[in-house]
């Protein structure tokens, strides 16, 4: 026998019929026969008979009796006939039945009819499953008499408990029609398992499960039945396809960003729901934007049997933005002063334009009225409270309300401090800023807690706690400040983990980490470590953290790393009236095969000049606190007047000197020839001519803190050179050449950093005639004066109109560097840059300089850090241009 149910439900809700039909629980069997009888209500019979109203009487009568023996009911017949037309069409209408089960409270009822012919009666019943109601169970029994029927209806009965016995379990749960939702997720919505107890009112719930997926437009359950129970199916029809999606009204905000914000995408299962939820979020976005009476609306459509159109309509309305700011109950503080406290701005044409000033954000607005109440106890109001902002809407613009109670304003009383006191009383309270307000300020207290926590982790107690305590008195408004110290155990280093290096080795991490197993434990040594690590370059994250152990005053140490590309290779170019097109490029390895040590090779070429150098370092040699580098190189220039060419190598040693310093040694000898001399060049190239061999050696002095080499934030490096060739060192050069350069960077507000820098130098010949003009100095390009080509800036010989350099130069840079697209590395600069270079005839004159201001983008782009600047000449001479660009790129492999 097979039992089919289908169940359709509407889009929005089901029916009262189809929540009826599945709402039926029928269990037979040993243990649960309760279940079944309190499930199950019989209809009075359908009399067919002469006397039908003195048989009606004793069919109730015997009816009720079976019934209640066995734990069921029946319907009284006055109330019966008020649900069902007993003189109408037998047996009634399942949707009549369903009413009858409803009004019950059962899943199950048995209908049927005794009719009497003669003396002769027969019974003629039906079991009705309301969730399968097109195919009830009947059962048919006859009596010689009336006086037989008791036994016929006891009969009746049982049969009709035996017959719902049968498929009492579930053998097997499967869905059907699915094509484009996987099985499993339908299976997964569905609690009934095979083995179950066969349970209409779970199966109903599963039938709502699977419809709420969303992905349906009608979803039926069959149940066949078999040998090993029900076998029940679900049946579904899938919605259609999306074929697309269509946005119309989109002005004021791209129409990408609004298909972005509801995520409705072509060839997706159609989901009303998913769409009205579309709906909301279009709404969300415009309100984000200012736009807060946008209306929006969604239309499905079937232009295709198989796919559907989904239409976003926009009404775009005005947009309306925050007009004023306003406080109540601020005595102390005038509205500027509170505005600053918060983010949220009103609306200016000037900027507004470019960020989103006066657009209302509620949870920023509730951030808003935190900072404000932080603002207030940092001014010292400790009861000060700020009520929810009220918002008001006028035509367009919106006004918004920070109520605020102020209360009283406490000044700060005595600060002391007790307890574990590493140094003494007053040494400790003189480092606590908050002696130096007049009123309270949580952050200053906040701030001195963390400093001297601080101090004591620096001393190796990790573990110290440092507890305020407020003495507020309500009388005098004063606040007396006890700050208690528990510098707790000890704490020493157990062990130092390294992670995350999968090509450096070990040891060149840990040399240069300030911790050491077994040693005390010391906070400025590990963002000391951190610091040195992050300057290396060859990490993309640095992490030193401590890690407590089972150890009570043990902690290890764990240096997590991400390792990044540490091959680079850098690319310009440029256009100089000197060099016409000159292409540069540099490749270069910072750390060869994990040892920290570099490889470089680096090559110039133009139409006048060509450049090779080789380069390598070993920043710590055998893990000391020694660099040693050594350089090859090979130098080709085509002058005017003549062609230098150089070939040499330079070997240099550098170590810690104190503090920040670094001192490096070097020593260079090259054999440098010029050939194709003019007769008419200057007499110093002549004399160049005659000098091959320089022998020189170099002493400098740098001290470096810049936070990151490029494009840094804040930090310093100066530098100190002095280069000596000739005398005991022997050659043909003879000369004494001092360098010195000082760079500093400060972080401003908004991100912002200003730099300044300064750098001067000058050489002397040791004998005349001994100074190459290849060793004097140029100015001009990207590392000195911008807006002039590369070593433009030179003095010129009066005969000959050469350009020979000087003996003496300075330069200067105040710039002002700005975040410009923070998310991708770029940072904009506004720039001044001036200097000269003085002839040897020349005394230094600081009132004589060249000058240029001009604009330039520092960005590390995924090829490398890029630099691009255009200098415009503040004091065009003559002979100059009046403007120029110099850039350069680099990359990593």
């Amino acid at each position: 026998m097979q039992s089919t149910s289908r169940i359709q439900p509407p889009p929005l809700s089901f029916s009262l019929l189809f929540c009826v039909l599945l709402s039926g629980l029928f269990a037979w069997q040993p243990g649960v026969c309760l279940a079944l009888e309190r499930n199950t209500v019989f209809l009075p019979f359908k009399i067919n008979a002469p006397d039908a109203a003195n048989v009606a009487g004793a069919a109730d009568r015997v009816l009720s009796q079976e019934a209640m023996a066995k734990g069921m009911k029946m319907v009284p017949r006055a109330q019966a006939e008020k649900l069902v037309d007993y003189s109408g069409p037998w047996p009634p209408a399942a949707s009549v039945l369903t009413k009858v089960a409803e009004s019950a409270g059962t899943d199950y009822v048995v209908v049927g009819s005794l009719n009497k012919l003669g003396n002769r009666i027969s019974v003629d019943c039906a079991i009705v499953d309301v969730l399968t109601p097109q195919a009830p169970y009947s059962a048919f029994r006859e009596a010689d008499s009336l006086e037989g029927l008791e036994k016929v209806t006891g009969e009746v009965v049982g049969t009709m408990l035996a017959y719902s016995n049968r498929g009492a379990t579930v053998a097997s749960i499967t869905p059907e029609g699915n094509e484009r939702i996987d099985a499993g997720a339908i299976l997964q919505k569905i609690s009934t398992k095979p083995g179950d107890l066969y349970d209409p009112t779970t199966l109903r719930e599963d039938l709502k499960a699977v419809f709420a997926m969303g992905y349906f437009d009608n979803v039926e359950i069959e149940a066949k039945e078999s040998e090993g129970g029900k076998n029940v199916v679900f049946r579904v029809k899938e919605k259609p396809l999306i074929g697309s999606v269509v946005i119309v009204g989109a002005e004021e905000i791209k129409e990408e960003d609004v298909r972005d914000a509801a995520s409705i995408t072509a060839n997706a299962i159609l989901n009303p729901a998913k769409v009205n939820e579309a709906v909301q979020k279009i709404k969300e976005l415009y309100k984000s934007k200012g736009y807060y009476n946008t209306e929006v609306g969604a239309k499905i459509s079937y232009p295709a049997d198989a796919n559907a159109e989904v239409r976003f309509d926009i009404q775009e309305g005005e947009k309306i933005t925050i007009e004023k700011i306003a406080f109540t109950g601020n005595t102390s503080f005038d509205e500027d002063e509170l505005e600053d406290a918060i983010q949220t701005g009103t609306h200016s044409w000037w900027h507004s334009w470019l960020t989103d000033a006066g657009v209302l954000k509620m949870e920023v607005l509730k951030q808003d009225a935190e900072r404000i109440s932080t603002f207030y106890q940092n001014q010292g109001f400790l009861e000060a409270k700020v009520g929810e902002p009220i918002v008001e809407q006028k035509d367009d613009e919106l006004y918004v309300t920070f109520p605020i109670e102020e209360g009283p304003r406490y000044q700060v009383g005595t600060v002391d401090i007790e307890g574990d006191l590493i140094k003494s009383k007053e040494e400790l309270v003189d480092l606590l800023k908050i002696r130096e307000e007049e009123y309270l300020n949580r952050q200053v207290l906040r701030d001195d807690v963390t400093r001297l926590t601080d101090l004591y982790a620096e001393q190796g107690y990790a573990f110290a706690e440092i507890n305020p305590k407020v003495n507020k008195s309500d009388a005098a408004k004063r606040v007396d400040v006890l700050l208690h110290v528990d510098k707790g155990a000890m704490a020493y280093i157990n062990r130092v983990e390294i992670q995350g290096n999968t090509r450096t080795r070990d040891n060149v991490i840990r040399r240069d980490l300030k911790v050491q197993e077994g040693g005390r434990f010391d906070s400025k040594a590990i963002r000391t470590s951190t610091q040195k690590l992050n300057r290396l370059g060859f990490f993309e994250e640095v992490n030193v953290t401590p890690k407590p152990t089972l150890i009570e005053n043990q902690m290890d140490i764990l240096v997590d790393v991400k390792e990044k590309s540490t091959g680079q290779f850098s690319i310009g170019a440029g256009y100089s009236s000197s060099e016409n097109v000159l292409f540069m490029g540099e490749i270069s390895e910072d750390n060869i095969f994990g040892t920290g040590n570099k490889l470089s090779l680096a090559a110039s070429t133009s139409s006048k000049s060509t450049k090779y150098n080789m380069n390598f370092t070993n920043p710590r040699l055998y893990d000391s606190q020694v660099s040693g580098s050594i350089d090859l190189f090979n130098w080709e220039r085509e002058y005017d007047d003549f062609t230098k060419d150089s070939t040499g190598s330079t070997l240099r040693l550098g170590h810690p000197l104190f503090e920040e310093w670094r001192i490096y040694y070097g020593y260079t000898i090259s054999d440098t020839d010029i050939t194709d001399i003019d007769d008419d060049v200057s007499e110093y190239i002549k004399r160049s001519a005659d000098i091959h061999l320089t022998s020189m050696a170099e002493l400098s002095l740098v001290r470096d803190t810049r936070d990151k080499i490029f494009s840094p934030t804040k930090g310093s490096r100066n530098s100190i050179s002095v280069d000596y060739a000739g005398g005991p060192l022997g050659g043909d050069a003879q000369f004494t050449k001092v360098e010195g350069a000082s760079s500093w960077y400060f972080p401003l507000f908004w991100s912002t950093v200003f730099h300044v820098k300064g750098a001067a130098g000058q050489a002397f010949e040791n004998e005349d005639g001994k100074l190459p003009v290849y060793e004097h100095f140029f100015l001009g390009g990207m590392n000195s004066i911008r807006g002039f080509d590369s070593a433009s800036i030179s003095p010129r010989d009066p005969k000959t109109d050469d350009k020979i350099g000087g003996d003496k130069m300075w330069y200067g840079t105040v710039s002002i560097i700005f975040p410009l697209v923070k998310d991708l590395g770029m940072d904009g600069e506004i720039f001044h840059d001036f200097g000269n270079v003085y002839d040897v005839d020349d005394n230094w004159d600081f009132s004589d300089y060249k000058k240029t201001a001009g604009v330039g983008i520092l960005w590390a782009s995924p090829l490398g850090p890029l630099r691009l600047a255009w200098g415009f000449n503040l004091d065009k001479q003559d002979d100059e241009d009046s403007s120029n660009w110099d850039f350069s790129m680099g990359g990593t492999f």
